[in-house]
């Protein structure tokens, strides 16, 4: 009874499960903040594995060994005979053409027990015998690997007093046993991550750690989305980030600058940079970058593409500028988006790294501000007709990225784009 029982066991054990490993982790950028959207290509020879980061940047692969029946047509590896067995097993192999077959041994701790042996097997169906004198009974783990292109893990069990193999018969195969055990544990080797979207470009990870384990957490993979050329901008005593988004470096925050005027107030060509703050609330500044109007941001010139009031260097972008950063994100506004903001089908996923914020805006006639929270509108430095300019707007509610013509006395945001 007690041989029987254990004759299922084992059965029911060595059914051809298959090895699965996970490896998870995040696609980060240099503020910690979580990259979606990536494309992510997982290279582990012979096989690419595919995947995409969700709305955090986390992401997570499940890798397998190959079964035998995913195996090509010619190809094919037995169960190994007798199982259980004591001390000796043998494995056939089949192969379509002549190849090179490596063998590995391991415990269920994934500790090598043997050295690897590495044949030269010909067409046709070989055998090879694997013997586990002097090691404890258990169930152990073979992993062969054709030519380096397909693997399979087959489980084997060892108990003393079970049945021998019946022959000694050599097996069919050129043996090279010059390979040293290299890896003390049953691990894979991963060649490469590849990370790939239209904002960040390409990104290639290397140098990553093996498998080792049934899970491997590749922790934080930063990818820097910043301007090489000017990471950060000092300007006026604040410091601010920047964003590469394909062609185009833009300051990562609204602009912020000179001193805080009311509401009813218009600005006026004094020779001080003058703007509002949502609310007349300087904490709204702080937050939400500074409100101004047309002429005030373009400081009384009317020329295309001048600085105006952003740092030396940068310019408040023309139209065409506007319209190249719309199709960059196909026109969907979420992309622009700091997470966060909005809601729906507007909530925001920031995946270009722009992190815009609903500013709102000042009335052009300073009655009151409206829309914090809910807007925001970007001036550019085109004119549409003498009292009104081009703006890019966009809504908490949908994904929609408009440009508009606004009339220049509204109080809106900036944004400056390097030179």
């Amino acid at each position: 009874m007690e041989k029987s029982l254990l004759t299922s066991a084992v059965i029911f054990l060595l059914s051809g499960k298959l090895l699965s490993q996970t490896v998870i982790g995040k696609i980060v950028d240099e503020d910690n903040s979580g990259l979606a959207g990536v494309t992510l290509n997982l290279y582990i020879n012979p096989n690419v594995y595919n995947t995409t980061t969700l709305a955090n940047g986390s992401f997570s692969f499940i890798i397998t060994e190959v079964k035998d029946e995913q195996l090509p047509t010619g190809y094919a590896i037995s169960n190994n005979f007798p199982n259980p067995f004591n001390p000796k097993t043998r494995i056939d192999i089949t192969l379509p053409n002549s190849g090179v077959v490596k063998i590995e041994v391991f415990n269920l701790l994934g500790e090598s027990v043997t050295e690897a042996i590495e044949n030269i097997m010909n067409a046709g169906t070989n055998f090879v015998d694997i013997e586990l004198n002097g090691l404890p009974n258990g169930i152990y783990l073979l992993r062969i690997k054709i030519d380096e292109k397909y693997t399979v893990v087959k489980k084997v069990m060892l108990i003393y007093g079970s049945k021998h193999l019946a022959t000694d018969i050599a097996s069919n195969t050129q043996p090279n046993k010059n390979e040293s055990n290299k890896s003390s544990f049953l691990d894979t080797p991963i060649d490469s991550l590849v990370a790939t979207n239209s904002f960040i470009g390409r990104k290639t990870f290397t140098n990553l750690p093996n498998i080792a384990d049934d899970l491997l957490d590749l922790g934080d993979l930063v990818i820097e989305r910043y301007c090489p050329e000017a990471p950060t901008v000092l300007y006026e005593g604040k410091l601010y980030k920047t964003v590469k988004i394909e062609n185009q470096c833009w300051l990562k925050e609204n602009l912020d600058v000179g001193i805080m005027i009311n509401r009813i107030q218009s600005a006026s060509n004094n020779g001080v940079i003058e703007k509002y703050c949502y609310g007349d609330s300087i904490t709204n500044c702080n937050k939400y970058g500074g409100l101004y109007q047309w002429d005030e941001a373009m400081q009384y010139v009317t020329i295309e593409g001048t600085k105006g009031i952003c740092p030396t260097g940068w310019h408040i972008p023309i139209g065409a500028e506007l319209v190249t950063l719309q199709t960059t994100v196909d026109y969907n506004s979420n992309a622009l988006k700091a997470i966060g903001q909005g809601i729906g089908g507007g909530q925001g996923t920031n995946t270009s790294g722009f992190s815009a914020l609903l500013a709102g805006q000042r009335r052009f006639d300073g009655v009151n501000f409206n829309f914090l929270n809910s807007y925001t509108y970007f001036w550019s430095s085109s004119i549409s007709i003498t009292t009104s300019a081009f703006i890019m707007y966009m809504f908490y509610y949908d994904n929609l990225l408009n440009i508009y013509d606004y009339n220049k006395d509204y109080g809106i945001s900036v944004r400056c784009l390097k030179d």
